[in-house]
């Protein structure tokens, strides 16, 4: 059987930044996925990012393959602020990064990692197992996506969840109702709408909120009062974008800030797409569905309606990380990770509580940052993943070596199997 150093599981952008800093440190390993495709295949056609363009870019190991590069080399126009980046445009851009940056991704599925001694056993469904000493869970939010509970159980043509869907057009003519208030819900109900569906929203919150427009130029005194990270401007921002700042806050506030910043809230730009366009229940809630015909009907509870019929329901209700709901990871294995609340408890380098093990993206939420749900991640992870990984042999493991691994006074949480 095949021994490979390192294994990197996923080709979304925290994967390929990772491989993009291993290969350019000339540090052998693999990288098995398809590139981008959540984005390709799970996001809404006709949808833009919600982050600016100058923080819609992944982390290279060099400078040059941004956003803005791109669109130089390829002739297309470029704004660094008010964006927004287009669906279509970000794919792209991923497929010239990975041609440009990290050629060698392997398509094919994992469909098991065990641990064995020195290392673990990966198991694929279209290719050989290998063995590999270090590996990389970069695999995205997907399996964590989060149904209501009123949902559950009703058929796939009645309820499903936003991130089930690409194109949106199938819609046309029918009645759909949206259950969320965060970007998901607030641009699928527009896209819903455009596509000429009978769109509406259900929200539990009273109003919508939304962002507010940055300014286009920042002058040097805003940039002091109002500093800009890649997950959005202001000190707090500062805060949820450093993981060493962010590390130092007690245990409960990192838990609450991993979920909740920058959500729910729709973009500014989103607005006028929705709000005196599409029918909007704010204050509602969703106590039970049932089917009615061919369709469904929500009872609700709130001010203005206290049911609606719909031909289907699509839940924008987000994700919610869970360590123990990846399915390719072994039972010994899951049982053996320190987890807090759903979260793997990890180092300041992503590894976790089994020695060379690492978690990138959303997973790391908890211990490095709310920056981990989004693209700004990857500047303040790609690198420190790849170093760790190439610096490992010979030395304790990351998280062992730290003094305070939640980085708190707070007892360390048991593992849950």
């Amino acid at each position: 059987m095949r021994t490979d150093e390192i294994v990197v599981i996923g080709a979304g952008p925290y994967g390929l930044s990772i491989s993009a800093h291993l290969r350019d440190m000339g540090v052998s390993h693999r990288i098995v996925g398809r590139p981008a495709d959540t984005w390709r295949t799970r996001m809404p056609a006709g949808m833009n990012l919600k982050s600016e363009p100058y923080a819609s870019d992944i982390a290279a190991p060099r400078a040059g393959y941004d956003v803005e590069a791109y669109s130089r080399v390829h002739g297309l126009e470029y704004v660094k602020r008010l964006g927004p980046v287009p669906l279509k445009t970000f794919v792209d851009y991923a497929d010239w990064y990975v041609k440009e940056l990290t050629p060698d991704v392997t398509d094919v599925t994992v469909t098991d990692v065990a641990p064995v001694d020195g290392g673990f056993r990966i198991a694929f469904a279209d290719a050989d197992p290998v063995l590999a000493k270090q590996v990389v869970i970069a695999t995205g939010p997907l399996p964590y996506a989060l149904m209501p509970a009123e949902l559950s159980g009703l058929a796939p043509d009645l309820a499903s969840h936003t991130s089930d869907h690409h194109q949106l057009d199938k819609f046309r003519g029918r009645r759909v109702a949206v259950i969320g208030a965060g970007q998901s819900a607030l641009e699928t109900v527009a896209l819903l709408h455009e596509a000429g569906a009978e769109a509406m929203l259900i929200a539990r919150r009273p109003e919508v909120s939304w962002l507010t427009p940055l300014p286009a130029e920042l002058s040097p005194i805003a940039h002091i009062r109002q500093p800009t990270t890649k997950l959005c401007e202001g000190w707090k921002c500062v805060v949820w974008s450093t993981p060493e700042l962010f590390r130092r806050l007690p245990q409960h506030i990192r838990l609450d800030k991993a979920r909740t910043v920058l959500g729910p809230v729709g973009s500014w730009w989103l607005k006028d797409r929705v709000e005196g366009v599409v029918e909007v229940l704010a204050g509602h809630h969703v106590r039970a569905a049932q089917p009615v015909g061919d369709g469904i009907q929500l009872q609700l509870s709130g001010p203005k309606r206290s049911s609606v019929e719909v031909d289907h329901v699509m839940a924008g209700t987000g994700f919610r990380v869970d360590v123990t709901k990846l399915a390719f990871l072994s039972d010994d294995l899951r049982a053996s990770i320190a987890e807090l609340d759903g979260y793997p408890v990890l180092s300041r380098r992503c590894e976790s509580s089994v020695p060379g093990l690492y978690f990138a993206g959303t997973h790391a939420a908890f211990s490095l940052g709310p920056a981990m749900r989004f693209l700004a991640g990857t500047h303040t992870t790609g690198r420190q993943i790849a170093q760790a990984l190439a610096s490992r042999r010979g030395r304790r493991s990351d998280y062992e070596a730290e003094p305070s691994r939640l980085a708190s006074n707070e007892t360390m949480p048991a593992s849950r199997s």
